[in-house]
């Protein structure tokens, strides 16, 4: 798997719609994943054929913290809110780095963002259902090309909200 695409939803608190919608548009990815606050029970089968870890708001069922490996890269998922990512990133770096984590996918904050720290990858999908005033209802579509790797935040819609580009990523640590 030299190229690869994960699409990474987080926060739809209940919004069965939009995990639906979000299958549906994004089923031809590698990995779909849900950074947590899902709020439905491990067994649903909304999260079939997902990657999905526990928030703060959902019930016991799933992992807090799960790897992957995409290509050469292994990519650590959570939700955030055990690492106190609310207040930064530091304690969630250090548990990458921990890990060995090249890319780290969370959510919690309800605000999508990219950012590359210490030579690891950080992506918050955002919120599908309850974004901060005056932010759109987002989620992540990662992708890795021969021209790196991209990150492209997408409305419920699936149009395009912002990106980012990481072309000489990952440089070694």
């Amino acid at each position: 798997m030299t190229n690869w695409r994960i699409a990474v939803m987080s926060d739809s608190h209940g919004d069965k719609e939009t995990i639906r919608q979000f299958k549906d548009e994004q089923s031809e990815s590698d990995y779909l994943i849900h950074c947590g606050d899902s709020e439905l029970s491990a067994e649903d089968a909304l999260l079939g054929e997902m990657v999905a870890v526990k928030g703060n708001c959902d019930p016991d069922g799933l992992p807090e913290y799960l790897m992957l490996s995409a290509g050469s890269f292994r990519v650590l998922v959570t939700h955030g809110h055990l690492d106190q990512v609310k207040t930064g990133l530091l304690p969630l770096r250090y548990r990458a780095e921990e890990a060995g984590a090249d890319i780290v996918l969370f959510g919690h904050t309800h605000l999508y963002g990219a950012e590359v720290h210490e030579g690891i990858l950080f992506v918050n999908p955002g919120s599908t259902h309850r974004p901060p005033p005056g932010r759109p209802a987002t989620y992540a579509v990662i992708e890795k090309t021969a021209a790196g790797v991209s990150v492209r935040f997408l409305n419920t819609d699936a149009t395009e909200a912002d990106s980012a580009d990481f072309p000489d990523f990952p440089k070694s640590r």
